[in-house]
């Protein structure tokens, strides 16, 4: 859960992704086990809505792209679209002024 008054900033998207209708099941289970990621609501035709928040002390990797671009390698996906991305760190409170 995301708790906008963190003192980090919080780099967040929502990915739209379409994997093949005889896979959807295994497709959400893998793409929920990546790090900050939670599969919102999956469709039979292949439809999910996943979003994922950027994990900046994951080792493997800590940027936000390279999650999503490993989540579309999964087998069963057939293609993700970037349908929403949040990054605070233009907020004052990140960028050391008072508030």
């Amino acid at each position: 859960m995301i708790n906008l008054l963190e003192e980090s900033p919080i780099n967040i998207a929502g990915v739209m992704f379409v994997a093949h209708p005889t896979k959807v099941d295994d497709v959400a289970k893998e793409l929920s086990e990546f790090p900050g990621a939670e599969v919102h609501v999956t469709g039979d035709t292949g439809n999910m809505v996943v979003t994922i928040e950027e994990v900046i002390d994951n080792p493997k990797k800590s940027k936000l792209i390279d999650t999503i671009t490993d989540m579309s390698h999964v087998n069963g996906v057939i293609s993700s679209s970037l349908i929403f991305h949040h990054n605070d760190a233009g907020l004052p409170q990140h960028q050391g002024e008072k508030i």
